[in-house]
């Protein structure tokens, strides 16, 4: 069962990590947060973010 996660968190972890450290350079990878596994596909105006059967698509800055 998937824990609830707080989305302003992941959006601010997202907005301040993803496009700034190397071990997330690639165009898909998974990362832990909160205690979930997400996975996350870059795209050229968007990350979408997979926890469990749920995407969440947030904007790139």
């Amino acid at each position: 069962m998937f824990q609830k996660i707080d989305l302003e968190a992941l959006a601010n972890f997202v907005e301040v990590t993803l496009d700034c450290h190397p071990d997330y350079g690639d165009d898909a990878f998974a990362f832990d947060f909160m205690g979930q596994r997400i996975y996350c596909e870059r795209k050229s105006s968007s990350f979408d973010l997979y926890v469990g059967q749920q995407c969440y698509q947030l904007p790139r800055c």
